[in-house]
């Protein structure tokens, strides 16, 4: 794993991927929370980034984002499972 730092102006959001972290019971200021420090990042499937970061409450969360023109997509964020949490 590597540390790696995103701004959340980096980030890019549509109404889909806003949708979808909503049916993992995420916000998008969580996600924004989360990567407001340095994060630990692994390669993920398809190119993908899999980056972990706390909320300001602590939620560890689980984040997958891809680099495109308009910046960083955020494909999916999640709560980290047990196993990845053995990672950090």
């Amino acid at each position: 794993m590597r540390k790696v730092i995103i701004q959340n102006n980096e980030l890019f959001w549509d109404d889909w991927n806003i949708e979808h972290i909503k049916k993992h019971n995420v916000k998008k200021n969580e996600v924004e929370e989360a990567l407001t420090k340095r994060v630990q990042a692994r390669k993920g499937n398809k190119g993908r980034l899999l980056l972990f970061g706390y909320t300001k409450t602590q939620r560890l969360l689980a984040i997958v984002i891809k680099k495109t023109s308009k910046g960083y997509y955020v494909f999916s964020a999640r709560d980290a499972n047990k196993k990845e949490k053995l990672y950090l």
